[in-house]
């Protein structure tokens, strides 16, 4: 009866208090599962890598359902030809951290200034330039990578990968998100690529958070940093807390029992 869950530092439970060298059992996807829990997330993934990840664990043994929250567009992960020096070498995501010069200005983005988590990003950063990753990732967000058209092409070509594959192995599955930007952008409408594959999407398998009141407020749904932010949950670094995972489970159950526990029941 495992419930195997895919996702990024949010799914593996960064910053959480019981996260220390293997994922937190108190992130809203553990919190849903409970027993049989396997999580296949990890730190800096990007859709790419959450779609690689969930279907390799599923071919090593076909799980109950899966849960999978859908990580910020502009992260990219490719296979290198030589050793990364990262733990999952030879994969590596990169995104806009890659490309940073020095741990400054990621810093700005820090919610709480937490100094561990700035030095290790700063050996991020130094072991890029060292191994060539730190000016591929410059030339790709350049030339490509930075382009909102091939943030969303690239992850909505990921979201229905995925989705096929599960529907046609019959596991059932619920996708949530990190972010909205991943279906709610300026691509949508303008470009057939990107409309075919939206269309393909069955958004009846999607948990959303629900927007805010504030006036002026676009009425989109949220993702669930979106939603833990506006809310004003506790906030790590840049990820929300204990308190934040709690509520965003008790959120989701309903849709979670209907459509992952029921169908295994």
């Amino acid at each position: 009866m495992t419930i195997v869950a895919g996702g990024d530092s949010f799914v593996y439970g960064l910053e959480l208090s019981d996260c220390i060298s293997s994922p937190s059992k108190s992130t809203f996807t553990a919190l849903l599962a409970k027993d049989g829990y396997d999580c296949v997330a990890w730190g800096g993934y990007g859709n790419d890598s959450i779609a690689r990840t969930v279907i390799t664990r599923c071919e090593l043994e076909k799980p109950a359902g899966v849960i999978v929250s859908w990580s910020f567009v502009g992260r990219y992960e490719f296979r290198f030809a030589y050793d990364t020096r990262q733990v999952k070498s030879p994969w590596y995501a990169i995104n806009s951290w890659t490309i940073q010069e020095n741990v400054n200005e990621i810093k700005k983005e820090f919610v709480t200034e937490n100094h561990g988590i700035l030095k290790q990003e700063e050996n991020h950063i130094n072991r890029a330039k060292q191994t060539g990753i730190h000016d591929f990732a410059k030339t790709f967000f350049k030339h490509v990578g930075s382009t909102e058209y091939w943030e969303v092409y690239s992850s909505l070509k990921e979201i229905v990968y995925l989705q096929n594959y599960l529907k046609l192995n019959q596991i059932p599955f619920m996708f949530t998100c990190v972010d909205n930007n991943i279906l709610y952008n300026n691509t949508i409408g303008t470009d057939s690529y990107i409309d075919s594959l939206y269309k393909q999407i069955d958004h009846e398998k999607w948990f959303w958070f629900p927007a805010g009141t504030r006036p002026n407020e676009t009425q989109n749904p949220r993702g669930f940093y979106q939603w833990a932010v506006e809310n004003k949950y506790r906030i790590g670094t840049t990820h929300p807390l204990e308190e934040a995972h709690q509520a965003a489970a008790e959120l989701m159950k309903d849709k979670f029992n209907e459509l992952v526990k029921k169908p295994v029941q």
